[in-house]
Formats: C-alpha cells, sequence, structure tokens
C-alpha cells in the first residue's frame, strides 16, 4: 500500500487501545482476589482449625494462581505484538476487543473453576482461555498480513512462535476439559504444560531465523 492510499485510511491511535487493554487486564487481576477470602461463619480458634479453613480454599487458591498467570503471559504477549504496531484500524481494534472480552470474563470463570469441581465449570474455564487465545491468535494474524499498520513488520518466525504458544494453549484448555471428567480436583494442573509453550515457540522461531 503507497503512501497516498493509506492517507485515505482513517487512521487510528494505538495509545487508546494500550490504555484499554492496560486498565482491563489490571482490573480483571485484581477482581481474582476477591474469592479468596475466608468463610463468614467460621471461627478458627486454632491453628489446625485454621489449617483445615485453608485447605478448604486450595481449589480457589489454585484457579487464582493459573488465572493470574495467565492473564500476565497475554499482557505480556499482546504489549509485544503491538510493539510491531503503528495505528490500528477496525479489524485489529475488535479482535483486541475479544481477547480483552476473554480476560474480563476469567475472574468469573475462575470462580467458577475453584468452587465447583466438576467437568462442566471446566468446560467453563477452558472456554474463556480459548476465546483469549483466539482473540489472541486473530491479534497476530492481522499484524503479520498488514505490514500497512505497521511501525515494522512482523516476520514470519515470530508469527509462528505466536501460533505455537496460542495453540498450546487451546490444546492444554481442551485437555483439562477431558481430565476433569475422571479427576476434576486435578484436572488444573495441566495447565502447567503452558510453560512448555514459550520455548517451543522461541525454539522455532530461532530455527526459522536460522533458516
Amino acid at each position: 500500500m503507497n503512501d497516498t492510499s493509506l492517507a485515505a485510511v482513517p487512521q487510528l491511535s494505538k495509545h487508546r487501545i494500550e490504555a484499554l487493554v492496560d486498565g482491563i487486564f489490571a482490573v480483571a487481576m485484581t477482581l481474582l482476589v476477591i474469592e479468596l477470602k475466608l468463610p463468614e461463619h467460621v471461627q478458627a480458634t486454632s491453628s489446625a482449625e485454621l489449617l483445615h479453613v485453608l485447605g478448604e480454599l486450595a481449589p480457589t487458591f489454585g484457579s487464582w494462581v493459573i488465572s493470574f498467570l495467565v492473564l500476565a503471559i497475554f499482557w505480556v504477549g499482546n504489549h509485544r505484538l503491538y510493539s510491531y504496531v503503528r495505528h490500528v484500524d477496525g479489524p485489529l481494534l475488535c479482535y483486541t476487543i475479544l481477547l480483552l472480552a476473554g480476560a474480563s470474563l476469567l475472574p468469573f470463570a475462575s470462580a467458577v473453576n475453584g468452587r465447583f469441581l466438576s467437568q462442566l465449570a471446566q468446560l467453563v474455564y477452558a472456554a474463556v482461555m480459548t476465546i483469549m487465545a483466539v482473540g489472541s491468535l486473530l491479534v497476530a494474524a492481522r499484524i503479520y498480513k498488514h505490514p500497512e499498520l505497521c511501525a515494522h513488520p512482523m516476520d514470519k518466525a515470530t508469527y509462528a512462535g505466536v501460533c505455537i504458544r496460542q495453540g498450546t494453549l487451546i490444546l492444554i484448555a481442551g485437555l483439562t476439559v477431558l481430565l476433569a471428567g475422571r479427576a476434576p480436583g486435578i484436572a488444573n494442573t495441566a495447565f502447567m504444560l503452558l510453560f512448555l509453550g514459550r520455548p517451543l515457540g522461541n525454539l522455532l522461531t530461532r530455527r526459522m531465523h536460522r533458516g
């Protein structure tokens, strides 16, 4: 696209959407902790009783840890994607809002997942994770395929790395739903596999750069 045609396209500042991203992620990460509260009707008079009460919060605490880390990973990932962007267009704006929709739902999904150890609760949690992953994939695809939006174009290796990481999350989310059918109490542990997504993506990116 030449400079004349680019000038004819409405150019939207990326700073407004970045501010919205920061705000929604900050609120979502704060709301997660609301579920971590001691039951009001419980009066723990000894360390053993308090330990028992805290143990009952373990599923909720596990959901908080995973949800907080996932939100942090997505915020960092979106920040990196937008480092390529000079200005946004309508589709990029819509895809980013889809990602934010998932982020805003995550505190609710985390509460459901922490309170109800069932396959349905895990499905709700996995579905919200998938919405976020799909939103991030669409954002990356738009940036990669439309270099006219960019201050500097995204290379193929970087785009492939994003696809690997988000694809890994979608697969893991599906795996947790299957695990919840047999062992709902430990299904969330599968999300620890997320830490393999970035090394795999980085490995592919390095190999493609060398190639």
